[in-house]
């Protein structure tokens, strides 16, 4: 058995080179291939890392030439202030203009974006699904109510008014013919709501029955007839009054409102909804 060698021999000396040839002494000491400061020699773009100030998009043609990236004001390079969204028509601006510039893909001259004031996404349209069809305010007895469409799916009469003496009525007119006749009276005993329609100079079936009579003599009311495709649904002061199923079926041509009688009109309009 030989005698051991005393600790202040031995002598552990690290290997220089490990089996992948990778170098622990260049690793440590920083030796070996050169690098520039925030440079990275593995990157293609340029050089520099991405997001590196300064560092232009990939693809920068380079040195000098100004190229930014998609979107930049003025891109591609040299286009003028203002430049359209890539792939846009004539007059055709990105999203986010400044106001009164057309959406990307808009069908005609004047056509705006989706939800646009006044102005729905849609070739030919000229009023939003939610703009009145009939402006709101006051309006003096006898008076018409244009709908230059007619009726429709969704349309809604909003009265505020009082009345003033013994009838009044509101009349859905198409030509010579009433489509719907809707008279509050207050001469008759007990007081009713008539419903009827005025079909080739005569009267149809007049329909009286309601669950109540809702209006007061000067007492200000609300109501709301709301047209729909089996029928007009009445509420008076927010509470359902009655239904009265077409007898004509000519939507399109139902053209007028009228309104007539002993009531003051407050406010009256037409909106879709």
């Amino acid at each position: 058995m030989g005698l051991l060698r005393p600790e202040s021999a031995f002598v552990w000396r690290p290997r220089q080179k490990m089996s992948d040839g990778f170098s622990l002494n260049d690793a440590l000491s920083g030796s070996g291939a050169q690098q520039t400061q925030g440079q990275n020699l593995n990157n293609p773009w340029g050089g520099q890392n991405p997001g590196y100030p300064g560092q232009p998009y990939p693809g920068f043609p380079g040195q000098g030439q100004g190229q930014q990236y998609p979107g930049y004001p003025g891109f591609p390079p040299g286009a003028p202030q203002g430049q359209q969204y890539p792939g846009a028509p004539q007059g055709q601006q990105y999203p986010g203009a400044p106001q009164g510039q057309q959406y990307p893909g808009a069908p005609s001259a004047g056509q705006q974006y989706p939800g646009y004031p006044g102005q729905p996404y849609a070739a030919g349209a000229t009023t939003s699904p939610t703009a009145p069809i009939v402006p709101p305010g006051p309006k003096q007895v006898p008076c018409a109510l244009p709908l230059p469409s007619g009726c429709a799916q969704g349309m809604m009469l909003t009265i505020q008014g009082v009345p003033t003496g013994n009838r009044f009525s509101i009349d859905f007119v198409e030509g010579n013919d009433v489509a719907f006749h809707f008279n509050p009276r207050f001469n008759e005993n007990p007081y009713v709501v008539v419903r009827n329609s005025l079909i080739q100079g005569k009267w149809g079936q007049e329909e009286r029955q309601c669950p109540k009579f809702p209006f007061q003599m000067q007492q200000p009311f609300k109501l709301q007839i709301l047209f729909e495709t089996d029928g007009y649904k009445v509420s008076v002061n927010n509470e359902n009054l009655c239904k009265y199923p077409h007898r004509l079926k000519n939507f399109a041509g139902i053209k007028t409102i009228r309104l007539n009688g002993d009531v003051t009109i407050n406010d009256a309009s037409v909106t879709m909804v």
